[in-house]
């Protein structure tokens, strides 16, 4: 399964990777090491995280270690697009806001 990352993906892991690396570098190296384990996670099972109520075909997965969901959908032919990856005080569970 193809793994692609949308701008504002991009954007959130750079904002959060720097947040912990200014706390500390392993903290950063560890942010980074759970959103893989949450990649690897989605890619063998795409359709193994919630769905986000009232955005259809997004899903949210939860991070271990760290407090963010990876907001996600899957494409055809086998592609997932990363859209969000925000923090749990942040993500707008059962808000309405957009992922």
């Amino acid at each position: 399964m193809t793994l692609r990352f949308g701008r504002h993906a991009i954007q959130d892991l750079e904002e959060a990777r720097d947040h912990y690396e200014r706390i500390t570098e392993e903290l950063a190296d560890g942010f980074v090491a759970d959103l893989d384990r949450v990649v690897e996670r989605m890619q063998m099972f795409p359709n193994g995280a919630p769905p986000v109520e009232g955005f259809p075909g997004v899903r949210r997965a939860r991070m271990r270690r760290f407090p963010s969901g990876v907001f996600y959908r899957v494409l055809e032919p086998d592609t997932i697009e990363v859209l969000r990856i925000v923090h749990a005080a942040r993500d707008g569970s059962g808000s309405g806001d957009e992922p």
